[in-house]
């Protein structure tokens, strides 16, 4: 695998055929925050314990979900821009740290799986895919929430936002992890909730599937590219790797 199979970040998506038989699937990826596990609660509850450190009022689930996905820090800086406050990223690092250490005392009080991932991973995995996480979730924290889960086991990859220099969207965080995998862009998918996922898949040549739950309702996709359940995933799988065209 090479990087020469990314395409360039400033060029618009192309968003790759989710159907395209000719290649199969041997490996499926996944976003971890929004896709798999429903973390936005844990999330909340650490920012709203930060912002009471400055005495803020506390935020919602809803209102704090919609800077998920880029990361801590990301997340907060979006965080203070949506209430208004424009700090200089000095500050918002330290209170990044300081978010962290609240978050990591308790990473699952009050996660979630999302209905049928206990039982579709399993089942992608039993039918010989290879599995990963591609998230920008620091990788302490996301193994954290994969452990909790039981589910950790089941992927051979799990690449967090602080384990490369690159991260989501840039193509590199998602080559990187099928590079851990062996597996090659145009035989995986990538299931994810946000633009800044299909932006990634996109650009690293990988076909993307964007869920519809959580903020992944919300995000434009192409025809087949919607993800209904965990259930269709294994589904879609099989019937791929079923039509596939011999030699692709």
């Amino acid at each position: 695998m090479t990087r020469s199979a990314s395409r360039p970040l400033g060029q618009p998506p192309v968003q790759l055929d989710p159907l395209d038989r000719q290649a199969g699937v041997e490996a499926v990826v996944f976003d971890l925050d929004g896709t798999l596990v429903d973390t936005a609660p844990d999330i909340t509850a650490a920012v709203n314990r930060l912002l009471a450190t400055h005495g803020l009022p506390p935020q919602t689930v809803r209102f704090v979900e919609q800077f998920i996905g880029e990361g801590s820090f990301g997340l907060i800086d979006k965080l203070y821009r949506g209430l208004g406050l424009h700090f200089e990223p000095a500050r918002v690092a330290a209170d990044v740290e300081t978010y962290l250490a609240i978050y990591r005392r308790h990473p699952v009080a009050h996660a979630t799986v999302y209905a049928d991932a206990l039982a579709a991973i399993p089942a992608l995995h039993a039918a010989g895919l290879r599995l990963g996480i591609c998230t920008n979730k620091a990788q302490g924290l996301a193994l954290a929430v994969l452990e909790h889960f039981g589910i950790a086991r089941y992927f051979t990859a799990v690449v967090g936002g602080d384990t490369l220099a690159e991260r989501k969207p840039h193509p590199r965080h998602l080559l990187a992890t099928l590079e851990q995998l062996e597996a090659s862009p145009s035989r995986t998918l990538y299931v994810g909730d946000t633009r800044i996922d299909a932006q990634c898949a996109d650009a690293a040549g990988v076909r993307c599937l964007i869920v519809n739950w959580g903020t992944g309702s919300g995000v434009p996709v192409a025809a087949g590219a919607r993800l209904e359940s965990f259930t269709e995933l294994v589904t879609r799988c099989a019937a791929l790797n079923a039509a596939r065209v011999p030699g692709a």
